[in-house]
């Protein structure tokens, strides 16, 4: 069993146990405070007064209906004659003398049935509503959650359609050459049009190794959260640098490894040297059910792509990283002053060269034919 099931009905115990003290507290009070006022109006020979016994029957018919008014009744009928019945009067009859003295207990019980009857249906019907209402939330709960899901896998699916095959060739052909020629600022977007193209995937993570631990050198989506790096004592590290091998959490083995982290993730190696790894490829936020087919050999070809793209994407993860720093300390105004110093003294330090005159233009130059006879100027 289970711990809810096993701790389920002590609340609902305890509840029930702390309402009956309530009401058994009540009960005292009310017929407590009758009693002595009672006491109180005798003292005084008050001639006519009403029974302060009505005020319990009254208060906890109102209060808790049809059986806490009867239960009222009877107490109240109880006390009411604790000492003994009233004597007869000499001009009582046995039909007088019996409407005297239950006049007040029918009376009590009557009020209790009239008004009891009628707080029992408010409490029911009251008690109807709020089950419907709980009811209600559960369904409104249970149907925000299948929103949320049928959101999340809406999203799932457009990007496995966006990645499986709907991209044309040229699509993918076009990342693949933007990427290989792509700089330093537009090198992140282009990386993640290529990996979305290619397998799907928004949110990746690309290590770099260094100092035998697979360092974050880039990740797609900022969370605000400083990524771990890998080291020698993860599972995954010795599944990627020394086994090169691509984990994907479709196998239990590897789902075992790969945990809550990624889907899949695979070693980055060198172009130069095959059997080196240089860094590691994770990607993540795709269901293995919304996975293309053919997932590990696209992830293997863009393992292969950004493995040549590892150094500089290194580097700009340096610059990112002394950029922060430095605006952090307050030195990120530093190069503008000594640029703005540069072009001030830059000016007196570069004279202007003499200003040559460009040389006079020649006259066009003629040529001047030689006269020729009459003869010649024919055949010419």
């Amino acid at each position: 069993m289970s711990e809810t099931t096993e701790q389920g009905p002590v609340p609902a115990r305890q509840s029930r146990w702390s309402s009956i003290l309530r009401v058994v507290f009540e009960f005292g009070l009310l017929f407590g405070v009758a009693l002595l006022t009672r006491q109180l109006l005798v003292a005084a020979n008050v001639g006519s007064y009403p029974n302060p016994l009505w005020l319990p029957v009254i208060v906890l018919s109102l209060q808790h209906g049809l059986a806490a008014g009867l239960a009222a009744a009877i107490v109240a009928t109880g006390l009411q004659y604790w000492e003994g019945l009233p004597p007869a009067l000499m001009s009582d009859d046995m039909y007088a003398y019996i409407g005297r003295i239950a006049a007040e207990p029918i009376g009590w019980t009557c009020v209790a049935l009239l008004i009891g009857h009628i707080r029992s249906r408010q409490i029911a019907n009251h008690a109807q509503l709020e089950a419907e209402l709980a009811e209600q939330g559960r369904q409104s709960a249970a149907v925000a959650d299948l929103c949320v899901d049928l959101r999340g896998r809406t999203e799932m699916l457009e990007r496995h359609i966006a990645a499986a095959g709907r991209a044309s060739d040229i699509d993918v052909a076009e990342a693949v050459s933007e990427l290989s020629r792509a700089s330093f600022d537009d090198l992140a977007p282009r990386l993640t049009r290529f990996m979305i193209l290619l397998t799907g995937a928004v949110e990746f993570s690309v290590y770099a190794l260094r100092d035998d631990e697979l360092k974050p050198a880039f990740r797609s989506h900022d969370d605000h959260r400083p990524a771990a790096a890998v080291t020698r004592e993860d599972p995954i590290h010795a599944a990627i640098v020394a086994e090169r091998r691509t984990l994907s959490s479709a196998r239990a083995a590897d789902g075992a490894v790969l945990g809550d982290r990624w889907v899949l993730a695979g070693p980055l190696l060198d172009g130069n040297a095959p059997d080196r790894v240089i860094g590691m490829l994770a990607i993540g936020d795709v269901a293995p059910a919304d996975q293309p087919q053919d997932i590990e050999r696209r992830f293997a070809l863009a393992a292969s792509e950004v493995a040549r793209l590892v150094g500089r994407i290194a580097v700009l993860d340096s610059w990112h990283a002394a950029a922060a720093a430095s605006r952090s300390n307050g030195h990120a105004a530093e190069p503008a002053a000594t640029a703005s110093a540069v072009d001030a003294v830059e000016p007196e330090a570069t004279a202007p060269a003499a200003v040559v005159p460009p040389p006079a233009e020649s006259p066009p130059v003629q040529r001047i034919r030689p006269t020729l006879p009459d003869n010649e100027l024919t055949l010419q």
